[in-house]
């Protein structure tokens, strides 16, 4: 049996799937959901280097995701289309990705240097460091690996109504350099990584407080000391950070993550180069009670995390999540948020007394409520300045 004849089969297979999700729920907006996350879920069957890990059987010649039915957008591992009418601004930034999706990637995926946790969790609970109830506004607190906002729903187990489903946004690959008045390297390697993450949280640890990811998609950048900056869209689940494509300074990202009971989905795709690929990722125990936009550096030199990368400054625009209820409206909540369940995370040298990485939120239109602005500050050694 050829390639083509195994697609057909098994685009017939989850079309049959589909129509029994249609058939066994009273509304069809839920249905439609449930059957297309099923979907997107399912049809991911072609096994990576990596286990765990799967992608999506390659849509034929002349495929225009722009034309294609939401079946067939799941089916091929394409992100879900915004309704153009409901959710313009958003529809506009996806068929604009769609667009520059010309190029699929069929590398093997690379594992990444540096790795993650940083510490082992002290006794004391992740919201030792958070704000005290009833106090008004987002929730300011410093870690020693992360800069960025989280926001956060009261979900304990996957609901798929209320969970956290699908985060996005898009940003510009940074350059990565080693800080300005290095003399010295303090270290081999200088990391950075760019992303868009669900379920992550803030602990507190024996140093300090640490950012802790689960489900991610993004850019890993890299200053190695006296050797050349390197850069990959990366994707992970916890400490597992894979390599996909190679990127560069300057390209513009357009990136996605679903999460999804058990097998989540990651959308990397580089406008500049109309390069794209989508993954399933393994995501046993996967919740969705937080979404993130994070710039944070990896671990380690000794129990120290590596140097942070001096990027200057990173951009985030067409940034929201979307819970189940909401998937694919203009109804998802933004970075910019003011609630004072949202964190909002400062960066800080190991020693905790100066600041190396900063976020600025906004608050107001769509810029501002979907806008994000990071700054690296000092000279981003381990110890600071």
């Amino acid at each position: 049996m050829s390639s083509k004849e195994e697609d057909t089969m098994q685009f017939k297979s989850v079309l049959t799937v589909a129509a029994s999700l249609l058939l066994s729920h009273s509304t069809l907006a839920v249905a439609e959901s449930d059957a297309l996350q099923a979907i997107r879920a399912s049809a991911a069957t072609i096994a990576t280097n990596h286990p765990g890990i799967h992608t999506y059987a390659e849509a034929p010649a002349g495929f225009d995701p722009m034309k294609a039915s939401e079946l067939q957008l799941a089916f091929y591992g394409f992100p879900p289309r915004p309704d153009p009418e409901a959710d313009a601004h958003r529809y506009t930034s996806w068929a604009r990705a769609m667009r520059a999706a010309k190029i699929r990637w069929n590398g093997e995926l690379k594992p990444l240097p540096g790795g993650r946790p940083m510490t082992m969790p002290a006794a004391s609970s992740p919201e030792a460091e958070t704000a005290k109830a009833g106090s008004s506004g987002p929730q300011k607190i410093s870690t020693i690996n992360a800069s960025g906002v989280i926001l956060n729903n009261k979900e304990k187990s996957y609901n798929k109504k209320n969970s956290f489903v699908y985060a996005y946004a898009e940003f510009i690959v940074p350059n990565a350099l080693l800080p300005f008045n290095t003399t010295s390297c303090a270290a081999s390697d200088y990391t950075e990584v760019t992303y868009v993450g669900i379920d992550g949280s803030v602990s507190n640890t024996g140093n300090g407080n640490q950012f802790d990811p689960m489900l991610e998609g993004g850019v890993y950048a890299s200053a190695p000391c006296g050797g050349t900056p390197f850069y990959y869209a990366e994707l992970a689940w916890q400490d597992d950070l894979q390599g996909v494509f190679p990127v560069t300074p300057g390209d513009v990202m357009n990136v996605g993550v679903v999460a999804l009971p058990g097998q989540s989905y990651v959308y990397l795709g580089d406008l500049t180069t109309q390069t794209y690929k989508s993954y399933t990722v393994s995501s046993p125990g996967i919740v969705g009670n937080s979404a993130a936009w994070i710039v944070e550096t990896l671990c380690c030199t000794g129990n120290q995390p590596f140097p942070l990368a001096n990027t200057l400054s990173i951009a985030f625009g067409d940034a929201a999540v979307q819970t189940g209820s909401q998937f694919d409206t203009k109804n998802g909540s933004n970075p910019g948020s003011q609630a004072s369940s949202t964190k909002i995370l400062t960066m800080t040298n190991y020693a905790g007394d100066q600041d190396i990485e900063t976020v600025d939120q906004g608050s107001a239109g769509t810029e501002g409520l979907q806008g994000l602005w990071f700054q690296t500050l000092r000279c981003a050694l381990i110890n600071g300045c």
